[in-house]
C-alpha cells in the first residue's frame, strides 16, 4: 500500500565492500551525503532506523549480506516505502540475489530508486537494466578474482609473499626480495 498523504520514507542502502574502505575511505561518507541530497529532492524523509543498512558488506556472489538480508526483511514490515541507492552497483553484484531481492520490493510494494531515478519494478525494461547493471558488476568482480588468483600464484612461484601475515618466524626484505 502506498502511502499518498505523506512523504516517502526511505532505506538508504549505503556499502563499502571492505572493512578498510569502511575505516578509512571516503566512500560511506560520500554516499550518505549524495542520498541525503537525493531525499531531500524528491521530499523524502529517511527514518533514524532506516540507517541500520549501511556500511562494510561485499556485493559479490556468494557473499553473505546480513544488511540487505534485513533490508529485504523489514520490507515486509512496514518500515519503509522505498528503498534507495547511489547507484546500481551499490545493490548488488549478484544477478540471481539482485532479482530475488527486487521481486522481495515488489511483493511488499517498496519502490526502488537509484539517486533521483526511480525504477518501477513491474515495467520489463527497467528490471532489465537493473539486472544488466547486476550482471556487469558479477562479470567484473569475477574478472578481479581471477587475476588476483592468477597475480598470487606467479608471485608465490617467484617465492614473494603473497598476502596476509608472514609465516611465523620468517621476514621478507622488499628491497632485496629475499627472506
Amino acid at each position: 500500500m502506498r502511502r499518498l498523504d505523506m512523504s516517502l520514507r526511505f532505506a538508504p542502502l549505503i556499502r563499502v565492500s571492505t572493512e578498510q574502505q569502511a575505516n578509512k575511505g571516503e566512500s560511506l561518507r560520500t554516499q550518505t551525503s549524495q542520498i541525503k541530497q537525493y531525499v531531500k529532492s524528491l521530499d523524502g524523509e529517511i527514518p533514524e532506523y532506516c540507517w541500520a543498512y549501511s556500511g562494510q558488506e561485499h556485493a559479490t556472489p556468494e557473499n553473505e549480506r546480513k544488511k540487505l538480508n534485513q533490508l529485504l526483511e523489514d520490507s515486509a514490515r512496514n518500515k519503509f516505502d522505498a528503498v534507495i541507492v547511489c547507484d546500481a552497483s551499490r545493490w548488488s553484484w549478484d544477478n540471481l540475489k539482485s532479482k530475488e531481492g527486487l521481486n522481495i520490493l515488489r511483493e511488499n510494494g517498496i519502490r526502488f530508486f537509484v539517486g533521483t531515478m526511480e525504477f518501477d519494478l513491474v515495467l520489463p525494461e527497467h528490471n532489465f537494466i537493473l539486472g544488466m547493471s547486476a550482471e556487469v558488476g558479477e562479470l567484473q568482480a569475477r574478472q578481479q578474482s581471477l587475476k588476483s588468483i592468477t597475480n598470487r600464484i606467479e608471485r608465490a612461484r617467484r617465492g614473494i609473499p603473497t598476502g596476509g601475515k608472514l609465516p611465523y618466524g620468517r621476514t621478507y626484505d622488499k628491497t632485496t626480495n629475499t627472506w
